[in-house]
């Protein structure tokens, strides 16, 4: 980072020395490009989880990074950011807001009972990354399994035969691996929630089961399930959603991608290619290119998930097509691209260990010409590279360019017209090799049971130099966890995932070991990109749709009948918890703000017009982004489970005994409590429902609430409090004083289901007591109509909750009941000036190993990851 020192509009010293000028159009190019990066900043969001998956009644924590998209440091432009738990049916279950401090956060979303076992989403995002969409919050998919109550596990060996029958080879058993043996099940075949068809069937001795069918033709595979239900008398009803994921090589997707986008006629090129198989992720793949007269070209062959690619000259008037020989001897043809008769090819090649070799090749029309092209390479929207380029001296131009001019992670090369069309794009990675170095040092070489464990943490540089930083680490019991090393971390994440779209299979494998450069440029010569287009770029400029919240505040808008603005009005709000009065004034464009908050958890506001009289609000209430549902069902716990989650659910369930003392309750003796009869509260002295309020209407025209109460109950000179769908929203015996006339004259007989009045007493004297329930309910949004008051109950702030981490004496005894999954988490540790940092838990009751993860930032751009084991074995 220290290399390019964020300079955004560097000309390249061959433009300079080539035209002795600098070039205007070039300048208005990188103009354009640096006022779009500072009108619409990338943010970058990464939550380090504490682990893949969890228990009904477990609780999830992570620690969220927010950066700056482009030098990588924390974000200074959001203060605030949202997380969502979405299940498999895309239903958001949980959904909580955080504020960060320096950009960072940690929070924690307790499993719920009443939620299902299955596939959840957990995703993440700030307001302002809106702007870009969702390709580019922040996602996972998180495991919730059952805990509490039993279950079945199901074997699933599926396979389509010759005669497109897809043959489902089953085994039902329990959560000890006991058969389900003689058991009646009913299978449904469901493609989404329609039945496509019904067999009953009955498991063998060994919980066998084999059912087959065949699928309707051209059915979209992506919600097929086979749904089996228990039906059995010592059943209980039990029943399962086995994902159907078909994987038939006949529907296998190959695509085929040229380098910088064009197959110009005469050009070598090279041409990556990925395929895909039915069920989405990449499958091996071998063929041959032949022409239009059904020649061999060039043969191809895929190196990792799918991906490869190969060098082709097309020809003039030829057209190319791949021959592949799929599994099962089933021939298919895929068609190429078209080539191009005229047009510009840009080819990157490495050249060394620190430069790229950039070739830019044109076809003879437009050689000669005194046209100027932009050779533009930027890095998250930084400019580290350009010049200007013509072909006045030939078809082909070749530039080697240091890699030093861009920091790690993807660069993205554009070759442009000199009126900013562009021609040809490419990205590819480069690496420094300069991520921080974490070391993992343990006190001892082994440790016990209940044993005290000391770990010391020390970061450094890639030139050894000690590290200031923020890191987060979570410590998990390999016997419960299985921890994926090829998952996303922060490393895949900043530096790889968030700029591409799409799904990438094992992020982290392109980062291990060495000789993957191959394999990540296929990658990147096959996946989509983030970004903004250059026709945002070059475009006008326009506000961004989200704004950036740098904290917590209640707009509005002021509006009379006709739903004009009203400036310059006073607008309260009121808050009986916390108890809040608030005051401010509308701008010509009758929009208002409260802002200034105290910390919150749980916020209901009231918000109210002082001026009474044709005044009617609204609050900007939060609209959440849209949710695109995954295309394919992820595959269940509960199908071919591997021992360690098993191990994991049925702890949890030792430990949901335990909690409930199952079969060992016993029956407490009677005990008598004395005490005060409690008087119950007297009768209303009006109670009107939706009826009788309808009748009060004269003339079928509204009555306010005033009038129907001083036409039968006496309210001059007594005192009130009143009470909307449940929450006070005014009280004269209060803190603060508001007129109660200002409500009960502004609701009407069409806002109220009813109401209901009781005299009470307190130390104070009587006081009217008045229940109100709206046609609104408590979900309190929306104008009441024929009022000014707006009843607003925004999302509340979520604060983290401590980990709870044991501590023992040397004399405990193990006695098997500590049975943690995460056996450690520490979401806030701090590195010192010496790059250290220190930190100590206590082991659990199992002997094994565990996982140790700790990962984090400088703050200042650079990154680390560092996994280590730790052993646990009895005295």
């Amino acid at each position: 980072m220290k290399k390019i020192a964020a300079v955004y509009l560097t000309l390249s010293l061959w433009a300079v020395n080539t035209f002795g000028q600098v070039n205007n159009g070039l300048l208005t190019t990188l103009s354009a490009i640096a006022g779009m990066r500072d009108r619409m900043p990338i943010e970058k969001l990464y939550l380090q989880l504490d682990k893949p998956y969890y228990a009904i009644g477990d609780t999830l924590r992570f620690k969220a990074y927010l950066l700056n998209g482009d030098l990588l440091k924390p974000s200074k432009r959001s203060s605030l950011f949202y997380v969502e738990l979405i299940d498999d049916s895309s239903q958001v279950v949980k959904r909580q807001t955080l504020m960060l401090r320096n950009g960072t956060s940690w929070g924690d979303i307790v499993c719920k009972k009443a939620w299902h076992a299955g596939n959840y989403t957990l995703r993440a995002y700030t307001n302002w990354m809106r702007n870009v969409g969702e390709a580019g919050f922040f996602t996972r998919q998180v495991g919730i399994v059952p805990a509490g109550s039993p279950g079945w596990l199901v074997n699933n060996h599926l396979t389509v035969d010759k005669d497109k029958n897809v043959n489902l080879a089953l085994r039902f058993s329990d959560l000890t691996h006991r058969n389900i043996g003689f058991h009646d099940m009913q299978l449904s075949v469901l493609h989404g929630t329609s039945v496509l068809l019904k067999n009953k069937e009955r498991t063998g001795p060994e919980g066998n089961l084999d059912f087959k069918f065949i699928p309707p033709e051209k059915l979209t595979i992506e919600r097929l399930s086979l749904l089996a239900e228990d039906i059995s008398k010592d059943g209980g009803g039990k029943k399962v959603v086995i994902p159907i994921q078909l994987n038939r090589p006949e529907n296998t997707d190959l695509q085929f991608m040229p380098e910088g986008g064009n197959m110009v006629a005469g050009t070598p090129i090279k041409i990556g290619f990925k395929a895909i198989g039915e069920d989405g992720k990449g499958t091996a793949v071998a063929g041959k290119i032949v022409n239009s007269k059904q020649q061999d070209v060039c043969s191809f062959q895929s190196t990792h998930n799918g991906m490869g690619a190969f060098m082709l000259t097309p020809q003039a008037g030829e057209s190319y097509s791949a021959k592949v020989t799929l599994p099962g001897n089933i021939d298919k043809s895929y068609p190429l691209p078209a080539v191009n008769a005229a047009g510009t090819v840009l080819r990157i090649d490495p050249k060394g260990r620190d430069s790229l070799e950039v070739s830019l090749s044109a076809t003879a029309d437009l050689v000669n010409k005194p046209d100027n092209y932009y050779l533009i390479g930027q890095t998250r929207g930084i400019v580290c590279y350009s010049s200007i380029v013509n072909f006045k001296q030939g078809g082909a131009i070749k530039k080697v360019i240091a890699t030093n001019l861009f920091p790690a992670g993807i660069a993205h090369f554009t070759f442009l017209t000199g009126t900013g069309q562009p021609l040809n794009e490419r990205i590819c990675y480069i690496d420094h090799k300069d991520n921080l170095q974490i070391a993992l040092n343990t006190n001892k070489p082994g440790y016990v049971l209940r044993d005290s464990v000391g770990l010391n943490v020390q970061v450094k540089d890639k030139d050894g130099k000690p590290i200031r930083g923020l890191f987060s680490m979570a410590v998990t019991d390999d016997s419960q966890v299985n921890i994926d090393s090829l998952a996303n971390n922060i490393l895949t994440s900043v530096l790889l995932t968030s700029d591409l779209k799409g799904t990438v299979e094992d992020p982290a494998w392109y980062f291990e070991g060495d000789n993957k450069a191959t394999a990540l440029d296929n990658l990147l010569l096959t996946q989509g990109w983030i970004g903004y287009d250059w026709k945002q770029v070059f475009a006008p400029p326009v506000p961004p749709e989200y704004e950036a919240e740098k904290e917590f505040k209640v707009k509005g808008r002021a509006t009379n009948v006709l739903g004009l603005p009203i400036n310059n009005t006073s607008i309260m709000l009121i808050s009986t918890r916390p108890q809040l009065f608030m005051n401010t004034t509308t701008g010509k464009d009758g929009r208002f703000t409260f802002s200034g908050f105290p910390l919150l958890d749980t916020i209901s506001f009231h918000l109210q017009p002082m001026r009474t009289f044709n005044v009617g609000l609204t609050a900007d209430e939060f609209v959440p982004p849209e949710f695109t549902p995954l295309k394919t069902m992820p595959m269940p716990w509960y199908i071919n489970s591997d021992t360690t989650m098993v191990s994991y659910i049925n702890k949890k369930q030792a430990e949901y005994d335990e909690a409930f003392d199952a079969g060992k309750s016993k029956m407490l003796k009677e005990v008598l409590i004395k005490g005060k009869k409690v008087e119950p509260p007297p009768p209303p002295i009006l109670n009107m429902n939706e009826e009788d309020i309808r009748n009060a209407r004269p003339g079928k025209k509204p009555l306010t609430l005033l009038k129907m109460l001083e036409q039968r109950v006496k309210i001059d000179g007594m005192q009130l409090v009143i009470i909307l769908d449940g929450a006070p929203v005014l009280s004269q015996r209060g803190p603060y004083y508001v007129s109660p006339f200002y409500w009960l004259y502004q609701y009407v007989t069409e806002d109220i289901k009813s109401f209901s009045v009781s005299m009470r007493k307190d130390d104070k004297g009587y006081f009217l007591l008045i229940y109100v329930t709206s046609n609104f309910g408590r979900r309190g949004m929306g104008v009441i109509s024929g009022t000014q008051g707006y009843a607003y109950r925004p999302m509340p702030i979520s604060w983290p909750h401590n980990f709870y981490s044991p501590r023992y004496t040397v004399a405990t005894t193990p006695t098997g009941k500590d049975r943690r999954s995460t056996i450690f988490w520490e979401p806030n540790v701090v590195t010192d000036a010496y790059g250290k940092a220190a930190l100590s838990f206590f082991s659990a009751d199992q002997p094994g190993t565990y996982t140790v993860i700790i990962e984090g930032t400088d703050m200042n751009g650079s990154f680390g990851y560092s996994r280590q084991k730790i052993k646990v074995v009895k005295k």
